[in-house]
């Protein structure tokens, strides 16, 4: 009974040992040298990916354009206009031009028949006085209280307010006297004032009167 066994035993590894392949495949060997090659290879293709995904290793800089001068224009001069007004001087006789008594034809006229003070009249300095004119309207249009006034025109400024209307209107041969509050310098000398009739800014009729301080 056992040898019976033992022959099936022994019958069954030779059916197994004649399936199985009598001659094993050979392990593939590598030459020499070429697991070297391999790194240096893949060394080589990592630095081109890397050189490939950064930028350019160099780049020529384009040309910086040099800003355009621009032109600076210069200012055009400034045109200053100066106005000259009668009266702007403190002392002296002048008497500008144009100022007219007028006559018995002219639209408006007059005729200065008296002055106080007399002119010339000594005055001590730093004192109070009345100048006072006495007019005669002797033109064509009568003298209106409305219209018509009596201004400082030039020479010294003795006066304490620069213009006045007229008292009262005046018509054609009629009279009216001018009156201005007046005070002498500190400083001895002799000054002149001259005042004048104005109606529609057109001045005539020149009030005149001379001073001497002392």
């Amino acid at each position: 009974m056992h040898k019976r066994r033992l022959l099936i035993c022994l019958g069954a590894l030779a059916l197994v040992m004649a399936c199985l392949p009598t001659t094993a495949s050979p392990i593939p060997t590598l030459a020499p040298g070429a697991v070297n090659t391999f790194i240096v290879q893949t060394a080589d293709a990592a630095s081109s990916q890397t050189a490939g995904a950064g930028p350019p290793a160099t780049q020529t800089p384009s040309s910086t354009p040099k800003p355009s001068e621009t032109a600076t224009t210069s200012p055009s001069p400034t045109v200053t206009f100066v106005f000259i007004l009668p009266g702007l001087g403190t002392t002296g006789t002048a008497t500008l031009s144009g100022l007219s008594s007028g006559t018995s034809n002219s639209k408006y006229g007059c005729n200065v028949f008296s002055t106080e003070p007399a002119n010339n009249t000594v005055i001590a300095p730093r004192t109070d006085f009345e100048a006072k004119w006495g007019v005669k309207n002797i033109g064509k249009e009568t003298w209106y209280r409305a219209t018509m006034d009596y201004a400082f025109y030039s020479g010294a400024k003795l006066h304490k307010v620069a213009s006045y209307d007229i008292p009262k209107g005046a018509e054609t041969g009629k009279n009216v006297f001018l009156t201005v509050e007046m005070a002498a310098f500190k400083d001895n000398g002799t000054y002149t004032t001259q005042w004048a009739l104005n109606v529609d800014d057109v001045y005539f009729c020149p009030l005149t009167l001379t001073i001497i301080v002392n």
